[in-house]
């Protein structure tokens, strides 16, 4: 049985204006009309879509909304709630977030843009004391996924690119597993860049179709809770016929 989950979202869609966009007029125009400096604005689309069309892996950019309701989706489970659940952030800028699952994150997406914002800013928040609700360093994917082999018994990444599997097939692997690890990439559309074999044990789909990250994740999540309930009636079932005898 899984007795402690982590989720990793990967090249996630959240990410300070980029400085390397300020060269266009457009841009700094758009900053000077604003009074505000590329670090204190969350990148997205909905309000800069005219801004970023020469922007590298544009299609994977300035949506931070996908990553708020993943987050949410994440916290809001039982599993979050018995604190048998981690989430990791690696963001499309090589950002990696570490979040402890203490962290009551807000659900309005203004509140939750400034506090990430602040978390780019100080590496941390709350930027002083020991009671670090979210931290930040610089790592790319590889460098993370390294790390988290040697944690983790079970790595799986989520695609619809990989193998489809019923609800109960996926949960069955997931639940099976002590320390298992699921890769989503967190970001609107395209496919996490290549991960070694090596690095991953399985590349798994849970239904033929797209799916919103959220879905995703929460179909997964409930499912486990689903499978700890059946085991736990089974060996309460058992219990109740030994009895007898």
């Amino acid at each position: 049985m899984a007795k402690f989950l982590t989720i990793l979202l990967a090249e996630a869609s959240i990410e300070q204006f980029p400085e390397e966009l300020m060269n266009d007029i457009n841009v700094r125009n758009y900053f000077s009309k604003s009074k505000k400096k590329p670090s204190e604005v969350m990148l997205d689309i909905n309000y800069h879509k005219h801004l970023i069309k020469n922007l590298s892996d544009v299609e994977k950019r300035g949506r931070p909304d996908i990553v708020h309701i993943a987050l949410l989706s994440c916290f809001g489970s039982i599993l979050a709630r018995e604190e048998r659940l981690r989430v990791i952030i690696h963001t499309i800028n090589d950002k990696t977030i570490y979040i402890n699952p203490e962290t009551r994150l807000p659900k309005n997406i203004d509140r939750f843009n400034g506090l990430f914002l602040q978390l780019f800013r100080d590496k941390k928040v709350p930027p002083s004391g020991n009671d670090v609700l979210m931290s930040l360093e610089d790592g790319n994917l590889l460098q993370l996924l390294k790390r988290l082999r040697k944690e983790h018994d079970l790595i799986i990444e989520l695609s619809v690119k990989g193998e489809q599997l019923s609800t109960s097939e996926y949960s069955k692997i997931i639940f099976n597993a002590t320390n298992p690890l699921l890769i989503f990439g967190a970001f609107p559309h395209g496919e996490i860049s290549d991960i070694p074999d090596e690095l991953i044990d399985k590349k798994l789909g849970i239904y033929e179709e797209g799916l919103d990250l959220f879905a995703v994740i929460s179909q997964i999540l409930a499912s486990q809770h689903m499978m700890e309930e059946d085991e736990l009636l089974g060996k309460n079932t058992k219990n109740d016929t030994l009895s007898w005898e």
